[in-house]
């Protein structure tokens, strides 16, 4: 695949990382002093923005102006290049570059054309700027605490529709070239990231459509779906929701018969349609007088669903981590580094067999580090440095 990303920011950027790791060829034309507006964000990685390091590892930088005399000739060759292009521009915006999806199919009649608006081609909303937090406000998203009389987002809240509008725009171009790969019209995909905030909650907004509330909280799903205290002041989730499990957790605490004998299994209901009073308090008086590391041993001989809560870091260093390549190295600037691999796995086999290692990505590339080979590709006789 041959991609030309025209966008900025998170979005784009989003799925041009996955389209590169899918294998594809991708070209960022960038502004040419600023890029792609990622390699300013802080924190830093290695001197430079941490969005730079983990969006643009594995693609090519062309810079060029869009107020130089140049510009037009540019897009137009990178169009009849390209397989599909990333445009994140309001509508207004990309018909003023030229890059709105008539001025490039123009030049490329096969060309799959991705549009990543903010929130949508239509309504009232549609003209509005937008920026990652105001997206998911949106949304119903933001939550809302209040600290010293001021107004915060919920502690360690993160922005969904930046980062999911990336994911579509990827699943879209791959669905536009796979639809017809011998048609001789272009292909129009857009994306929203509002929709794209909005799909993230798509339990949620199934239940307030058809049965007037959303879905319910996990913390309400019962004590046979629930957290629980360890005595290392860890926590374990347990979820003894079929029969043959209930039991066999009831054994394994030492349950009072009675506690254990609790439950409709013949009317085919599971564990979480129950909420006994007290129940709770009694796995709870069991779980907290032992550390997360031997229930997570017990449980895992029984075979019962459950989960130790790790922390993010012990996550991402666990050797489950490892062994499924959670993590891709990538470098900066000399230094090595890691960044997260796309989830979608097709270097091994039916039985989990690595059939190639995954390599390297190759270094986020500096402003224009590739300006001079992209256009000798694009066959146009220009100085890098003069359409700056």
């Amino acid at each position: 695949m041959r991609i030309v990303d025209f966008s900025t920011h998170l979005s784009g950027p989003m799925a041009s990382h996955l389209l590169a790791e899918a294998g594809a060829d991708v070209i960022k034309v960038e502004h040419p002093v600023f890029g792609d507006g990622n390699r300013g964000m802080k924190p830093k990685i290695a001197g430079t923005g941490d969005f730079h390091i983990g969006l643009n590892s594995g693609v090519r930088s062309l810079t060029v102006s869009s107020r130089s005399p140049q510009w037009t000739e540019v897009i137009a060759a990178c169009a009849r290049w390209a397989d599909a292009v990333l445009v994140g521009s309001r509508p207004s915006d990309a018909r003023r570059r030229g890059l709105d999806f008539a001025s490039l199919a123009a030049h490329n009649p096969r060309l799959v054309y991705c549009s990543i608006s903010g929130y949508g081609l239509r309504g009232p909303w549609r003209d509005y700027p937008a920026h990652g937090q105001n997206v998911d406000a949106l949304a119903g998203q933001v939550p809302i605490d209040e600290v010293d009389g001021r107004l915060v987002t919920g502690a360690g809240w993160r922005s969904s529709g930046t980062t999911l509008a990336g994911v579509f725009a990827a699943l879209g171009v791959l669905a536009a070239l796979a639809d017809n790969p011998q048609r001789t019209s272009p292909k129009f995909v857009h994306v929203s990231l509002w929709h794209s905030a909005m799909w993230w909650k798509w339990r949620d907004l199934n239940d307030l459509a058809n049965l007037g509330h959303p879905w319910p909280d996990y913390r309400d799903l019962g004590p046979r779906y629930s957290l629980y205290r360890t005595s290392d002041g860890r926590a374990v989730l347990v979820c003894p929701l079929e029969e043959k499990f209930w039991k066999a957790f009831c054994q394994l605490l030492d349950l009072p018969a009675e506690v254990a004998a609790r439950g409709e299994w013949n009317k085919g209901n599971s564990g979480m349609d129950y909420g006994y009073d007290g129940e709770y308090d009694i796995i709870a008086r069991e779980i907290v007088k032992k550390p997360r590391d031997y229930w997570t041993a017990e449980l895992e001989r029984l075979g019962m669903p459950f989960a130790p809560v790790l922390d993010l870091a012990e996550s991402m260093e666990s050797p489950h981590a490892v062994d499924n390549d959670l993590m891709r190295a990538t470098s900066f600037g000399g230094q090595a580094l890691r960044v997260v691999a796309s989830p979608i796995q097709m270097h091994i086999s039916p039985d989990g067999e690595v059939s190639e290692p995954l390599p390297p990505l190759s270094p986020a590339p500096e402003i224009g580090e590739q300006s001079a080979e992209i256009l000798r590709e694009l066959g146009l006789e220009l100085d890098a440095e003069a359409i700056r």
